[in-house]
C-alpha cells in the first residue's frame, strides 16, 4: 500500500489551520488530526513511540512564545488506521504526512521538533523534504519501536506548569497504541539514517539527556556529530521526559533555537 504522492502545497479546505484547537484532515483516506496552542513561531511536534498519544509532549511554557502544532500521528489516538494497522508505519509515511500538514499551515518555515522515535522522524523529514523547514529539533532520539516499554524517568527539577504530575502520568500510566517495526509487507522497518545524517542542509538542535551524552553509541550524541553545524544542548536529569523533568533547561534551549533561525513574528491565525 502506498500513501499518494503529496504536491507541493495542498489545497486549502481550512480558512484557520492555525487557530487554537483541533484540525484534521485526510490523505489517501486517512484522518490525521493536530492540536494548535500557543501564539509565536511556528514550531510542529511529532511524539514518540511510535503510538504514544500526543498530549504527553504539551509544552505549555513554550506555547508563550511559539505556536506549538502537536501531531496526533496516524496510527494512535482520533487519527486513522492504515488497512495495514499496526503494521506499515514507516519514517517515510509519517514524513508524507507532515508535509501535507506543514503545506496546510501556509507558513513561508517552520520548525519541526521530534521526540523519542519521532526524532528520526524528523531527521528523516530533513533529509527528504527539507523545504519548509526553518530548523529540526531532534529530542532524546531513539530509533527503538514502542518506546512506551522502556521509558526512562527522573523527577523534575521544579513544579512550574504541573510537571510532576503530568510526568507521573506518562511514566506510570503511559497512553499508547500499539504499533509495530514492520512494514505493510510485514518486512522490518527500516530506522536508521545516520549514514546521510551529514546531508541535512537546516538547522539543527540536538538535545540530549547526560546518559545518552555517556554512551558513544547513542543516536542522539552520533547525530550531533554527523551533522555538520548542529548544536547539542544537554539536559542534566537521567530520563527521557527533559520538557518535564528539565523544563526550564529544555525550554530555553528550543525558544532561543527557533528565535534566532527564523522571523519573530507571530503568524496570522484569523481567516
Amino acid at each position: 500500500m502506498e500513501t499518494p504522492d503529496i504536491a507541493p502545497a495542498a489545497p486549502l479546505d481550512d480558512p484557520a489551520p492555525l487557530l487554537p484547537g483541533t484540525h484534521s484532515f485526510r490523505l489517501g483516506g486517512i484522518t490525521q488530526r493536530y492540536h494548535v496552542h500557543g501564539n509565536g513561531p511556528v514550531c510542529v511536534a511529532h511524539p514518540g513511540g511510535p503510538g504514544l498519544l500526543w498530549d504527553y509532549l504539551r509544552m505549555p511554557a513554550l506555547e508563550e512564545h511559539l505556536t506549538m502544532v502537536y501531531v496526533e500521528p496516524i496510527g494512535s489516538g482520533e487519527s486513522g488506521r492504515l488497512p495495514s494497522h499496526p503494521h506499515g508505519y514507516t519514517r517515510d509515511r509519517y514524513s508524507r504526512f507532515l508535509q501535507v500538514l506543514i503545506n496546510r499551515l501556509h507558513q513561508p518555515e517552520i520548525h519541526l521538533l521530534g521526540h523519542g522515535h519521532g526524532a528520526l522522524v524528523a531527521a528523516h523529514h530533513a533529509l527528504h523534504r527539507s523545504e519548509r523547514l526553518a530548523g529540526v529539533i531532534l529530542y532524546d532520539a531513539e530509533p527503538a519501536f514502542n518506546q512506551t516499554l522502556g521509558l526512562q524517568c527522573g523527577s523534575p527539577t521544579d513544579d512550574g506548569h504541573d510537571n510532576r504530575r503530568r510526568l507521573a502520568v506518562a511514566c506510570d500510566e503511559p497512553q499508547a497504541v500499539h504499533i509495530s517495526g514492520l512494514d505493510e509487507n510485514l518486512s522490518p522497518a527500516l530506522n536508521d539514517d545516520h549514514a546521510d545524517l551529514e546531508s541535512i542542509s537546516v538547522p539543527v538542535l540536538v538535545i540530549s539527556e547526560r546518559n545518552d551524552l555517556d554512551h558513544k553509541s547513542a543516536w542522539g550524541r552520533g547525530a550531533h556529530i554527523g551533522i555538520g553545524g548542529s548544536r547539542l544542548r544537554v539536559l542534566e536529569h537521567r530520563g527521557s521526559l527533559g520538557h518535564l523533568e528539565d523544563p526550564l533547561r529544555f525550554n530555553r534551549a528550543v525558544r532561543e533555537f527557533v528565535l534566532e533561525t527564523t522571523g519573530r513574528a507571530a503568524p496570522a491565525v484569523g481567516p
